[in-house]
């Protein structure tokens, strides 16, 4: 598949209109790459994020980064079937597998995280996801299936 944007967004305001979370648990900042089996998000963490502790992100950040992208995915899909009036799905991790933390990421640092859909079946999705810093080095893995509940 091919990028299918122009450029990235980084729009924070469009972003959160994208996801259902809201602040102060926005843990990604910026679409990057988008097709229909594949994103790539962004994130740079700060200081002022609820989910990072004595100078570092911690592991549940790690993993609601990864959610978040999920849900990005999906939200920037249905965005583009509906337009701007589409709300995003609501939906809920349904398992995790072979998660790994190799490194918490300092404050600053900018996470490019990459989610790939391995299979979706009616509301389930299963994928892939790797979080990397700006220099590639690989900061946490999983595998999750998550169910969308809202399905409007």
């Amino acid at each position: 598949m091919n990028n299918q944007l122009q450029e990235e967004i980084k729009d924070i305001n469009f972003i959160k209109k994208l996801i259902p979370q809201k602040d102060p648990f926005v843990m990604i900042d910026k679409l990057i790459y988008f097709d229909s089996d594949k994103v790539v998000s962004g994130y740079k963490v700060s200081e002022e994020n609820i989910l990072a502790s004595n100078g570092y992100f911690t592991e549940g950040g790690l993993i609601e980064n990864m959610a978040q992208s999920i849900a990005l995915h999906r939200g920037y899909r249905g965005f583009i079937k509906k337009g701007k009036d589409g709300k995003p799905k609501t939906g809920f991790i349904g398992s995790i597998k072979h998660a790994t933390i190799h490194e918490l990421p300092k404050v600053g640092t900018e996470l490019i995280t990459t989610v790939e859909i391995i299979a979706e079946i009616m509301l389930v999705s299963l994928v892939m996801i790797e979080v990397k810093d700006t220099n590639g080095n690989l900061l946490a893995s999983s595998e999750m299936k998550t169910i969308i509940v809202d399905s409007q």
